[in-house]
């Protein structure tokens, strides 16, 4: 169910069916609403092509950006090995929006990591299960299913909460890393957020908003935290300042000829990883993860 005007007026909620909803931020041509019910927001509208939105960039970036982009995700998926071996020495798990699975490549054989996408996703990994994950039947049940910044990328995140649910073990886990929409970081920019980034981000979700997800579909929550994501926050904080003067960051970062500017933002990268080392102090980094228990 995508958001529903009803009476021609009136946006439902996709998640809680709530109609006291309320525009919050305007971006091109789609809108941000907010659900005090369920303390989430929701892109509006969900464009029925959604695949035209994620060019071949966005996927596999080219040239230095590329290159740096794919190194520093690879060593910071050694932080998501660690929280999943914190609860689990051997099993199966499921990466959703696994994009290229380059977490897949962390584990020992004690565990086998089943990583899927969309079916319109550009992934040349040919272990990579390009699937709709709500129809999709796996034939087997998983220990632990992980949503690294991928949940975001649905317009019905309690749908896949409730899909995840259906297909793990008694006892297993759900780890979800999310953009944190009530951060304080996203207060500073509002509507130049760049982890807003609609229409790609479908849902907006908050710490709140994911705990009553997760008890509407059953789960029990262990933990939630604020995230020293650095690959995202640093990256995130410094594409937020370049909306604020109109330019694009997708295009500024991967046009080749872009590298070069690159060097004169040096300055506020450098501003931008202290003031992401100083939100995670003080439990506001805008990146966040909730891990819950069937």
């Amino acid at each position: 169910m995508k958001a529903k005007e009803k009476n021609n007026s009136r946006i439902i909620c996709p998640i809680c069916s709530n109609s006291q909803v309320f525009q919050k931020f305007s971006c091109y041509e789609f809108k941000i609403y907010y659900c005090d019910r369920c303390s989430n927001g929701f892109t509006y509208p969900v464009p029925k092509n959604i695949g035209r939105y994620y060019n071949n960039s966005y996927w596999l970036p080219k040239g230095f950006i590329g290159i740096l982009k794919k190194n520093v995700y690879k060593f910071f998926q050694l932080r998501r090995k660690s929280w999943i071996m914190k609860y689990l020495k051997k099993g199966q798990i499921l990466d959703v929006g696994a994009g290229e699975a380059i977490f897949s490549n962390f584990f020992s054989k004690k565990f086998k990591v089943t990583s899927i996408d969309l079916p319109s996703a550009k992934i040349q990994n040919l272990a990579v299960i390009k699937t709709n994950f709500l129809t999709w039947k796996p034939g087997k049940k998983f220990d632990a299913i992980v949503f690294w910044e991928s949940l975001e990328h649905t317009a019905l995140p309690l749908k896949y909460i409730e899909k995840a649910f259906s297909i793990l073990n008694n006892g297993g886990y759900i780890f979800v890393e999310y953009p944190r929409a009530d951060s304080l970081e996203s207060k500073i920019f509002r509507r130049y957020w760049y982890h807003l980034d609609p229409p790609r981000h479908l849902s907006h979700l908050t710490p709140k908003g994911m705990e009553r997800i997760l008890a509407k579909a059953k789960f029990t929550k262990v933990s939630h935290a604020g995230v020293p994501a650095f690959e995202y926050t640093i990256a995130g904080f410094t594409a937020s300042i370049l909306n604020l003067f109109k330019l694009q960051p997708d295009d500024f970062f991967n046009n080749p000829w872009h590298s070069i500017i690159l060097l004169f933002l040096i300055p506020v990268i450098i501003i931008s990883t202290f003031v992401e080392i100083f939100f995670f102090i003080i439990g506001q980094s805008p990146i966040y993860l909730t891990v819950a228990k069937k």
